[in-house]
């Protein structure tokens, strides 16, 4: 992987000065689980990458008046869960919790997913159907874009190369509003074969107003008009239900390519438009809490150290990190191409951390960093810096005494050659922090990130539940 330089400027106005300092050899991260990938592939060779994770205004989300208001670096873990966007907007929150797998979504944000302009982008349509604006900040200033005017093709938007989208903005929805979002794919985390949202204004069992859009058919996210038109002003009847499915197969525009044909793709995004619908419809028919109420604080904003530590000898090449390893104080001298794994493997020598695909979708690297999985090998090491990782050594206690989901994978057959093992323990540790008594369901999502050849997940899935069960047993006790 080529080497470059590593910057992490506090605001807009700085990075927009580093910015112009490389003149077009400098590229934005944001989450960069698609920006690290890329580089190490080669497909991009920046001279200089410029984190925005430090900036705090870009993190966040919070009600603003008729708006509910999303930082541009928030995480697609936070949109999954945050409570305003789950009542105002679930669609999307539905649409994030399909994005890509939990490691992923730990770190991911919801802006770089945009900025990538992929027509498969999993944030896109519910967005576009919720009519969102999106706050783009450069050198020049601020100016706001209709979601509907962003993209341009594929890999393209409107936005300068110097320009940051800082806030998603989405209009307050009217009672009797019903949303869905729907996805298919060829496996769990992959990207979307089609993906439709709807969004409905239903009033006396009448579709007053229909929002409807489609993502991966087409080289932008695409709003069907004409299914809209179709639906508007008229009971969604099952016959005409059957007719909006195959208008709207006939409305997009897919291609064939590796994942799927181009008949397929029409025939499944006609399918997935009716069952959205049919879920927004009973979703706008239940009685729900008025909108006026305020729903209690958004954490997402607080998880970022006050800002990066600096020393002496420090520099965009190299830099002295400090973090907690395994429950231990430390400090090591990173180079700014290097990432998590790496350094883990051979500066600190704990070897249960694997790389596998080093892409982001075999999971053996991952670790926890703040207590959520990571893909270590997508993690830059100067982002470590202040927070606390803990690897499959971490979880072993005085005395060697395993973890009890070290102990239940070994009984109950959970390990075979053992390559995934340690990454699979450690997105079933963070899994059983936040849910202590998954179905087997949110097992398999938990380990969604993790792949495995030799025991088919049976016996894994069979490893965690007991595990859990140990767990409760344990708390009861004490």
């Amino acid at each position: 992987m080529k080497r470059f330089v590593y910057y992490q400027p506090q605001s807009l106005k700085e990075a927009f000065e580093l910015m112009e300092k490389h003149k077009g050899g400098a590229r934005y991260v944001a989450g960069g689980t698609d920006v690290m990938t890329r580089v190490k592939q080669k497909v991009w060779q920046p001279e200089a990458l410029i984190s925005l994770r430090w900036i705090k205004e870009l993190s966040g989300i919070s009600q603003e008046g008729q708006f509910l208001r999303i930082g541009g670096m928030t995480l697609w873990r936070e949109i999954e869960m945050d409570p305003l966007v789950l009542k105002h907007a679930p669609a999307l929150a539905d649409a994030a919790s399909m994005v890509a797998n939990p490691q992923i979504r730990n770190v991911a944000t919801v802006g770089g997913n945009l900025c990538n302009a992929a027509p498969s982008a999993d944030g896109a349509p519910p967005l576009m159907v919720l009519e969102a604006t999106l706050v783009i900040a450069g050198p020049e200033g601020e100016r706001e874009v209709a979601i509907s005017d962003f993209f341009e093709g594929p890999g393209r938007h409107c936005m300068a190369s110097d320009e940051i989208l800082t806030a998603i903005l989405i209009p307050e929805m009217p009672v009797n509003t019903g949303m869905a979002f729907l996805k298919s794919g060829r496996v769990t985390q992959d990207i979307a074969v089609s993906s439709a949202a709807v969004c409905i204004q239903m009033a006396d069992g009448v579709c007053k107003k229909c929002h409807v859009s489609a993502g991966a058919v087409g080289p932008v996210p695409l709003r069907l008009k004409r299914v809209e038109t179709m639906a508007e002003g008229r009971k969604l009847t099952p016959e005409l239900l059957q007719q909006i499915q195959d208008e709207a197969a006939a409305e997009v525009t897919p291609i064939t390519d590796v994942r799927s044909t181009e008949s397929y793709r029409r025939t499944v995004t006609g399918v997935m438009v009716k069952r959205a619908l049919e879920q927004a419809m009973r979703q706008a028919e239940e009685p729900s809490a008025s909108r006026d109420s305020v729903v209690s604080g958004d954490e997402s904003g607080k998880s970022a150290p006050a800002e990066p530590s600096t020393g002496p000898y420090d520099t965009a090449f190299r830099k002295l990190i400090r973090f907690n390893l395994n429950g231990e104080s430390v400090e090591a001298e990173v180079m700014s191409h290097k990432m998590l794994s790496h350094v883990l493997r051979k500066t600190f020598e704990f070897s249960g951390t694997k790389e596998g695909c080093g892409q982001g979708e075999c999971g053996a690297c991952t670790v926890l960093v703040d207590g959520e999985s990571v893909n270590s090998c997508l993690y830059p090491a100067f982002e470590t810096d202040g927070k606390t990782v803990t690897t499959i050594e971490g979880l072993v206690k005085e005395g060697n005494q395993l973890d009890p989901l070290q102990e239940s994978f070994i009984e109950n057959g959970g390990v075979q050659c053992g390559f995934c093992t340690p990454g699979m323990i450690m997105s079933a540790k963070a899994l059983l922090k936040r849910n202590a008594h998954p179905t087997e369901e949110e097992i398999r999502k938990g380990i969604s990130g993790n792949l495995c050849r030799c025991t088919g997940y049976v016996q894994i899935v069979e490893s965690i539940k007991k595990a859990s069960e140990v767990l409760a047993a344990n708390e009861v006790k004490s």
